[in-house]
């Protein structure tokens, strides 16, 4: 750790004697993935830049909630001179450097100043602005600040000291039908890999957080899409597990977590159990991983009539698809396993014949993943092995419990088991159990038999 705070340190100051003053950013929503920033310096406007009022004197009390007018399916930017001198106020107001760079760099921040226009009620246009980049003091918050264009004068409205990451990479607006909120999404990271994603809701006169997710990925721990079709965007947090084997691996096992906002705050959706016996029975095979079997009943689906049913359809629409093996995966064994689709699993053992199965250091354990290594010889990969069979016992198991007549599934468990210990007696049951129903398995059985 003393190392990586070190290393860091060296990073920032290098940065700093490297960077120039930094400019504004303006971010656009952009759904379902991040926005791309369009930079604006101070250079590039020709108007006066607007004065900015630290007294915080935007809204006044009233018994109404502040209606909001909503951006619309083409957002419009804050105008370069608002960004510029929102971002020069924001730079102003940071920590000063312990030595300023030759070119008269006095904030310690490595990097740029995001501006992004809010909704507006009838006093004004609202704006976030929060610095980008990493801080010379990692401990040092990110100030997000929301403004009011009163005028051709700018009010502070609150501020918001961000301390839950290194570095702020994002700022994204999120449309959605409530005058009564304005949400916006602060996207950053922590280290070299983790991520995070936190939701802001501002009513006018409070900011406040209300969602933050996290993710193993460098990137991603938040994006937006339309989950259940109804036109409204909604949150999705990474819930993936990315060290299946090692980060970078690339063997995965894809899984999020979906929000959607109830006029107030974040609710988590999930399956819920339904009337309808044709729609059980996909949440049934979803509970148990079996995600190809969620996928071949999905077209036998009638319209849902409730909005309970109306999200259980398409959330099994939504994490089924996100299980379908992609072309060129690092392990498509494991990518078969994890979408429940034990008969294809299965077929790439038969495609190496029985007596290399059976082998534990077999050329079965192939793909990418094995790309560069002799997997006969190669002890480096004897961890991974114990991974594998540990996952492929675990998700066969779950499949079993609900249907016990999935054969496929008991034969890659009994293998899993015995390739681990040739004499482990739940795995030889599993193996004799299945022997008469294909000759496959029995020449599998065999083989592991006489090893």
């Amino acid at each position: 750790m003393r190392g990586r705070i070190i290393e860091m340190l060296f990073i920032s100051a290098f940065l700093v004697a490297c960077s120039t003053t930094p400019a504004a950013s303006v971010a656009t929503p952009s759904m379902p993935t991040a926005p791309q920033p369009t930079d604006t310096t101070a250079s590039q406007v020709a108007t006066a830049t607007p004065v900015v009022v630290e007294t915080a004197t935007v809204a006044s009390d009233v018994a109404t909630p502040t209606q909001f007018e909503l951006p619309t399916s083409t957002p419009s930017n804050a105008d370069a001179p608002d960004a510029t001198a929102l971002a020069a106020t924001t730079i102003a107001l940071m920590p000063a450097t312990a030595t300023p760079d030759a070119s008269g760099l006095t904030a310690s921040l490595q990097g740029d100043v995001i501006v992004v226009a809010l909704s507006k009620n009838g006093d004004g246009q609202f704006f976030a602005t929060i610095s980008k980049g990493m801080m010379e003091n990692m401990d040092a918050p990110h100030p997000l600040t929301i403004y009011q264009k009163q005028g051709s004068t700018f009010v502070k409205v609150t501020k918001y000291d961000f301390t839950n990451g290194e570095y702020i990479s994002d700022l994204e607006l999120l449309p959605n039908p409530d005058q009564n909120h304005a949400l916006f999404i602060v996207h950053g990271g922590v280290g070299a890999h983790s991520s995070f994603g936190t939701v802001f809701s501002f009513d006018g006169k409070t900011l406040k957080s209300a969602l933050e997710t996290h993710s193993d990925a460098g990137g991603g721990a938040l994006t937006v899409m339309d989950v259940n079709g109804d036109g409204v965007q909604d949150v999705i947090g990474d819930a993936t597990d990315y060290y299946v084997f090692c980060y970078a691996c690339g063997v995965r096992i894809y899984s999020d977590t979906v929000y959607s906002w109830d006029g107030t705050k974040f609710v988590e959706q999930k399956l819920t159990a339904s009337n309808d016996a044709t729609i059980q029975k996909g949440i049934d095979y979803a509970k148990v991983q079996r995600w190809n079997m969620v996928t071949k009943l999905l077209p036998t689906i009638s319209a849902p009539t409730t909005d309970t049913d109306k999200w259980n359809v398409a959330l099994l629409t939504h994490w089924s698809t996100i299980r379908i093996p992609e072309k060129d995966v690092a392990f498509p064994f494991l990518s078969a396993v994890y979408y429940g689709d034990y008969d294809a699993a299965v077929a790439m053992l038969r495609a190496v014949g029985a007596k290399d199965a059976a082998n534990p250091k077999g050329k079965w354990f192939a793909g990418p993943i094995a790309d560069g290594i002799d997997v006969a010889t190669d002890t480096s990969i004897d961890e991974f092995r114990v991974t594998l069979f540990d996952n492929v016992v675990q998700f066969t198991t779950m499949a079993l419990t609900q249907d016990d007549t999935v054969t496929s599934a008991r034969f890659l468990r009994g293998w899993a088991k015995t390739l681990v210990n040739p004499r482990d007696p739940a795995g030889l049951k599993d193996l004799q159990a299945v022997a008469t129903a294909d000759p496959f398995y029995a020449a599998v059985r065999d083989a592991i038999v006489s090893r």
